[in-house]
């Protein structure tokens, strides 16, 4: 089920707001404005009488024949415990008489002569020690009159109040101004709204091959702005997304073009001597370039890799050791710098290796022949692997981790190792460096989470 929108829940709220104004916040303001003497009133008693009034009326008890008599109800009980001085008298009208239990003092006051009609009249006692005190004679259902004296202001008259505020004497009068803020509410809403909606509309317009586009928030209210903002900032990193899937595609296809055009020579000439080798060599090439291609994407689909406790020097040596045939056949030597103690890091164990590998290989094709690559094991969790080549210029250095960039076409490999170094040691919480070697050629380090630290 789908949540209100947003106009239904700006005109809900103006309306509930209307009502609670009505009957509560104006009448609550109004009586404290009268008790501290800011309101026309001169008594803030006047807000007590419809309490009063309310409970005498409902004292009347009406009989079949006509007559009427007060009830002494539990309210109006109540009613006069709280208030001592107050006093009440109901008159009928058709005989001048008062009921019974009414005051015979407020009874003589009541207006007489038929000169006029009554409907509502305010008074004071004569006398009266309560400078406050106010009476008011008013008429009831026919054919009754009420005239009360002696109420006081309590918190509980406010209900009262609110209940008189409910009638449709009240409601009729304030239906024009809720309708009115209803319809400039939702008159308001649809205004500000307006740049969302031609936002949607621009949004599903745009696609992978028009995702350059964007939304124009200059004329968005400020409460939206930083909305559009997002978004526009959501549809430039999809558009870099996307150029780099085009990219890293093309190039990805351009690489695989190579050895498969070289192959295809090779099937050719079936009886050149070494036919089995090259082909064997092509094979492999291909083979590289596919699982290199598979691990930037397994590493893309996946948020995390699964962390464990690994020692670096142990690691290290266990790699030497798989690469020192290739070494040797490559007319090259690798020196180690063990740890004084292990360095335990955090990290995916076959994540590593193909860091590790990959950084291995870089400083293989680097390294002059004759010359030995070293590689270090660092405290603070610490990886690094030190050639003596040409090195890398700082321009070059963080192009260098970028899929499928080489300095040259002359360059071997695909260009793919020091992405997926990049990308995997990112994934787990490390980054990957390169500095310059001392005397000349590159320092490719990894910095890792260690034991202790946390891992994401």
């Amino acid at each position: 089920m789908r949540s209100p929108s947003l106009l239904a829940r700006f005109v809900l709220g103006i309306t509930v707001g209307e009502l609670i104004v009505l009957f509560l916040v104006w009448p609550s303001v109004t009586i404290l404005v009268t008790y501290l003497g800011l309101a026309a009133t001169d008594s803030n008693t006047v807000w007590a009488e419809f309490h009063a009034i309310e409970v005498v009326e409902n004292a009347l008890t009406r009989e079949p024949d006509g007559s009427g008599h007060i009830e002494a109800t539990p309210a109006l009980r109540a009613y006069r415990a709280r208030n001592p001085d107050f006093r009440f008298a109901i008159i009928d009208n058709r005989s001048g008489a008062a009921l019974a239990g009414s005051s015979e003092e407020l009874a003589r006051l009541l207006p007489g002569g038929g000169g006029i009609i009554a409907i509502k009249t305010y008074f004071r006692l004569p006398n009266d020690p309560d400078p406050d005190a106010r009476g008011v004679y008013m008429p009831m259902a026919t054919p009754y009159s009420l005239v009360i004296h002696g109420y006081a202001l309590h918190p509980e008259d406010l209900i009262a109040v609110m209940r008189v505020h409910t009638g449709v004497a009240q409601l009729i009068p304030f239906s024009p101004y809720v309708v009115f803020a209803i319809l400039s509410a939702w008159l308001a809403t649809r205004y500000g709204l307006a740049p969302l909606d031609a936002a949607k509309e621009r949004l599903a317009k745009i696609d992978l091959s028009s995702i350059d586009q964007r939304i124009d928030g200059s004329k968005a209210p400020k409460e939206i702005a930083p909305l559009l903002d997002a978004i526009n900032a959501t549809l430039a990193r999809l558009e870099d997304g996307a150029k780099r899937q085009r990219r890293f595609t093309a190039n990805a296809a351009h690489e695989l073009l190579t050895p498969i055009a070289i192959l295809r020579a090779r099937l050719d000439a079936p009886n050149e001597p070494g036919f089995l080798c090259d082909l064997s060599r092509d094979m492999l090439r291909m083979q590289s370039i596919v699982e290199q291609l598979l691990v930037l994407a397994r590493g893309a689909e996946r948020g995390s890799l699964a962390a464990e406790d690994i020692d670096l020097g142990a690691l290290a040596r266990r790699m030497i050791a798989d690469y020192l045939p290739l070494i040797v056949d490559s007319e090259r030597a690798i020196a180690f710098d063990a740890p004084a103690s292990p360095v335990i890091v955090r990290a995916n164990g076959q994540a590593l290796e193909c860091m590790l590998s990959n950084l291995i290989n870089n400083a293989l094709r680097a390294e002059p022949i004759g010359g030995t690559i070293e590689l270090r094991v660092r405290a603070g969790a610490r990886l690094e692997v030190v050639d003596h080549g040409d090195g890398v210029a700082a321009s070059e250095r963080e192009l260098v981790f970028e899929p499928f960039w080489r300095r040259t076409e002359a360059t071997r490999g695909a260009g793919l190792g020091l992405s997926i170094v990049k990308e995997l040691v990112e994934k787990q919480g490390g980054s990957v460096f390169v500095t310059e070697t001392p005397g000349g050629g590159a320092t490719f380090g990894l910095a890792l989470p260690d034991r202790g630290a946390p891992y994401p």
